[in-house]
């Protein structure tokens, strides 16, 4: 019997004890010393923290916060309280994510020692027994709808050790933070600036029992109000208020006000059920030092503590991993785009040698010149070039077509000026011919500079060399045919020309939208048509947020389209997204890789309407493609030189 009433006169001492450090002189002993709160910043605002809640101390106060904390932080704090053997400590720590959320561990005690046992009649047995409660919580926090919502909870073990009596018990924490103006569809930064809080702590109570009856941490529940304006570059204030109500005891009130300077610089006071608060923090390069003053009713408490901030923040790591996954689908398309080319050149390369082995020089003439346009540097186009032009003139002087033969002749050594065969070629034309008329060295040297003219395509030398041959010998059939065929090849080169304008403005106008005088009104539309007729189109209105969203989910979803390999789905939405915003980097480098494979693809195909679109497309989204404007000129060149080569045979 007197050993359970010394040792009911410690757990009494005890819960006096606790009762004192945890300021909690209204409530009769039943409320928790760990419904204090923790965490310098939030106590230097009078605890009033639920609506703010964005570091380390956010499972105390409102777990919801921790989906708005920004860096990975530590925090801790030591304190000696009232000079009567109290202390607590706590520590902190939370490891944000950008894409899954954030988790914390957060740990604190408190202790009181030199508590003495007495027996009955009043004899000192111990002098210096200690009580001490030890809490530890794994949080976890979530934002979602753009950071306007976040949802969290906070699981806790808590423990309490007295003169050797032992005993613990799980609770649990939840909470919800809000932007509730933005959420109802508010767009300002005013409305952004106002933020709600709600939690309940113990959810699920822990239930302690030392000897023989349980005592369990009461339900409590938070609500708040914060507004958090930046009122320069360098200063910016954060007003909170929190209503706190313990089951079975007074509600109590929290007020608190924050300015900073420079992010470095913190000056804080509050007022925590009629107690006066204040606090000052320092941080520089992640690192923070805080004091927070506290006018108790059994004595002022003042507590000092340290922050560790380190890392990216959430949104840089947010914006490493968007950056990260652009590179990988630009580096997709780059391999496909290079993948599509290699394809390309292995299939031309295989007809140009099968046309070559069989002797049909046009067609494979044909090809060279296509693969000329897809891959201008490729090492055999001389070869090949060459090779044509020798089977050509052979053929020609196997049909005692002489002129043609020594044109295609020269054509070799404009290829390659050492070739052999072509010099001896050229020597046998010469020989024939100095064998079937006797020419003047005046018409020798004219008709030869005529043909040069001619081998090199610049027909209007040609032919005022062949006229002037005429004058000389009127009736040299040699000039009169090289005249004749030399005005064909003016005609086709013309024909072809204008032809080919033709068909580039075709497939401009095969590209106007059919749009009603109401959609030529609209400024996207406008700006779309003008690009295509090649008219300067009015400045672009700075897109708005809706806009921007919407610019946002198209690009999403051509993103999406892209990965499971529906480049023509991706394209429409990424067209969406151009219309609106021309300067959209990655859009446009998506674009117009796209248009010029696909402009590849199809003249390889022999579809030169196509081809020429799809590369007036990749012009259209960067004017500045060399690429696509090498395509289309050497496709002139190339179309320019079959009507040529169609009219001299």
């Amino acid at each position: 019997m007197m050993a359970r009433r010394n040792i009911s006169s410690i757990l009494l001492l005890g819960l006096l004890m606790s009762a004192a450090s945890a300021v909690a002189v209204d409530d009769g002993g039943g409320r928790s010393v760990f419904a204090t709160g923790a965490g310098n910043r939030a106590l230097g605002m009078g605890g009033a923290f639920g609506a703010v809640a964005d570091d380390a101390s956010a499972p105390i106060y409102n777990p919801a916060g921790l989906g708005r904390v920004q860096s990975k932080g530590f925090q801790a704090t030591q304190t000696t309280l009232f000079g009567l053997g109290f202390n607590e400590q706590y520590a902190s720590f939370v490891l944000p994510h950008w894409k899954f959320g954030t988790a914390s561990l957060t740990w604190r005690r408190f202790a009181v020692d030199g508590i003495e046992q007495r027996d009955d009649r009043g004899f000192l047995l111990d002098d210096d027994l200690e009580d001490s409660e030890t809490e530890l919580s794994l949080g976890y926090g979530h934002a979602i709808l753009d950071g306007d919502l976040s949802l969290g909870g906070s699981l806790k073990f808590q423990r309490q050790s007295l003169a050797g009596y032992n005993g613990s018990g799980v609770g649990l924490d939840l909470g919800i933070w809000a932007r509730p103006l933005t959420l109802a569809g508010v767009q300002s930064d005013l409305a952004r600036n106002l933020a709600a809080g709600f939690s309940v702590r113990n959810v699920i109570e822990p239930s302690i029992k030392l000897i023989q009856d349980n005592v369990p941490d009461p339900m409590a529940w938070r609500a708040g109000l914060a507004w958090d304006s930046r009122l320069s570059d360098g200063i910016a204030v954060i007003a909170a208020v929190d209503v706190e109500k313990t089951r079975d005891m007074d509600s109590r009130l929290h007020a608190g006000l924050e300015g900073r300077i420079l992010d470095a610089l913190a000056l804080r006071v509050g007022s925590s059920d009629d107690k006066l608060t204040a606090g000052l923090g320092l941080s520089w390069r992640g690192l923070g030092i805080d004091y927070q003053y506290e006018d108790n009713h059994l004595g002022d408490i003042h507590r000092f503590g340290l922050e560790i901030r380190f890392g990216p923040t959430v949104e840089q790591s947010r914006q490493a991993a968007h950056d990260a996954n652009e590179a990988a689908v630009a580096q997709r398309l780059e391999a496909a785009f290079a993948l599509r080319t290699a394809q390309e050149e292995d299939k031309l390369t295989q007809d140009i040698n099968q046309a070559l082995n069989s002797h049909q020089w046009d067609t494979a003439l044909t090809l060279v010149s296509t693969m000329s346009v897809i891959q201008p540097e490729h090492e055999n186009l001389s070869q090949w070039n060459a090779t044509c032009w020798r089977g050509i003139a052979r053929d020609q002087e196997k049909a005692e077509d002489f002129t043609a033969a020594a044109i295609s002749w020269r054509r070799v050594l404009a290829i390659k000026a050492n070739d052999s065969q072509a010099q001896a070629g050229l020597n046998r034309i010469q020989a024939e011919n100095d064998r079937r008329a006797e020419y003047s060295r005046e018409y020798k040297t004219r008709f030869n500079l005529a043909l040069d003219a001619f081998a090199r395509d610049d027909l209007m030398a040609a032919r005022d060399g062949f006229k002037t041959v005429l004058l000389i010998a009127p009736k040299d059939p040699d000039a009169l045919v090289m005249l004749e065929r030399t005005e064909s090849a003016l005609i086709h080169q013309t024909a072809a020309r204008q032809r080919l304008e033709m068909e580039i403005e075709a497939a401009k106008q095969a590209r106007l939208p059919e749009a009603s005088s109401n959609q030529l009104d609209d400024p996207s539309t406008t700006a779309a048509t003008a690009l295509i007729l090649d008219e300067p189109a009015p400045p672009p209105a700075s897109p708005s947020k809706d806009q921007l969203r919407e610019i946002s989910e198209y690009y999403r979803r051509g993103m999406v389209a892209m990965d499971h390999g529906r480049p023509g789905e991706a394209v429409r939405f990424w067209e969406l997204v151009w219309a609106v915003d021309p300067d959209h980097e990655q859009v446009r480098q998506f674009l117009n890789r796209e248009y010029l494979a696909r402009g590849m693809e199809a003249y390889a195909g022999g579809s030169l309407n196509q081809a020429v679109a799809s590369w007036e497309d990749a012009l259209r989204v960067d004017p500045g493609d060399m690429r696509a404007q090498g395509y289309l000129e050497r496709a002139q060149q190339q179309l320019s030189r079959l009507e040529n080569i169609n009219g001299n045979r």
